[in-house]
């Protein structure tokens, strides 16, 4: 059995990137690791069930585009500060499947963000 389809879009890979050094400065190596663990899921999840329970429309940032708040993939309120932002679309690869367009804290403006992508 295969993981679900998605892919991170250059700015949503940059977004990964950027908060896993932050998270590794103010909480350390373990806590950075396990972050990056939690994002994992939320992106398998959202893959797995693009509409799935806890994610948002958002058609007030563009057609098509959905949120997801990182928390829900630890089951616990608080246990995250991460939205993705994603929607279904072609893979690089030539499957369908969710596009991560963009990775921000959940105090960020997405409409400043997302529809740049």
């Amino acid at each position: 059995m295969s993981s679900p389809a998605y892919q991170l879009t250059d700015a949503a890979a940059e977004d990964v990137r950027s908060i896993l050094r932050t998270s590794a400065r103010q909480f350390g190596p373990i806590q950075r690791a396990l972050y990056a663990i939690l994002i994992e899921k939320a992106a398998l999840m959202v893959a797995e069930t693009p509409e799935r329970p806890g994610s948002r429309n958002r058609y007030d940032i563009a057609e098509g585009v959905r949120s997801f708040h990182v928390e829900h993939a630890a089951g616990r309120r608080g246990a995250a500060a991460h939205v993705l932002y994603y929607l279904r679309g072609t893979l690089d690869n030539g499957l369908d499947g969710i596009v991560i367009a963009r990775i921000l804290h959940e105090r960020m403006d997405p409409a400043l963000h997302v529809s740049e992508t």
